[in-house]
């Protein structure tokens, strides 16, 4: 995945497998980037994605996305850095696997597979708060874009199911 910088704002484009470039087979190019306009109407508000290492694959790029959006945060643990599209194949003695078939990267093209997308602030369910029913992570988020001056009481209480 590449991306590009536009009005401020990171914006994914692809990242590319020659398939006619047989003289370095299994090669990776970085694209041109893609560049978009913003346009009227948009969404300027506070946008907060949560993430745990249970998020994987289409839930890690789409985090990415998201998080390319002005002031969005993710919250959470970091993910499992399983990203990219899957490539299955065939093995001797009739056995079957799969890979992943394209490179997943950050804005300064470091690798996110096995690495994982990693939190702006990290939060985790503690056994305390599981008991107590609470959702921690939840009420960060709400933290987050609620601000300092509401009361942990309103918070714990919009966090509840």
């Amino acid at each position: 995945m590449h991306w590009a910088r536009t009005s401020s704002r990171t914006i994914p484009n692809s990242f590319d497998s020659p398939r006619d470039d047989l003289s370095n087979p299994g090669a990776f190019r970085w694209t041109e980037p893609l560049s978009l306009n913003p346009e009227e109407p948009h969404y300027s508000e506070k946008i907060v994605i949560l993430v745990d290492e249970s998020s994987m694959s289409q839930a890690e790029y789409t985090t990415m996305a998201f998080r390319a959006a002005h002031g969005a945060i993710v919250i959470g643990s970091t993910t499992s850095g399983a990203d990219g599209n899957v490539s299955p194949f065939a093995l001797p003695g009739g056995l079957h696997t799969m890979i992943s078939g394209i490179g997943v990267f950050y804005p300064d093209k470091s690798s996110t597979q096995r690495i994982g997308i990693v939190p702006n602030i990290e939060a985790r369910p503690t056994i305390a708060g599981i008991r107590a029913g609470r959702d921690e992570v939840l009420e960060k988020a709400l933290r987050q874009i609620l601000g300092r001056q509401v009361p942990a009481a309103d918070i714990e209480k919009m966090a509840r199911p």
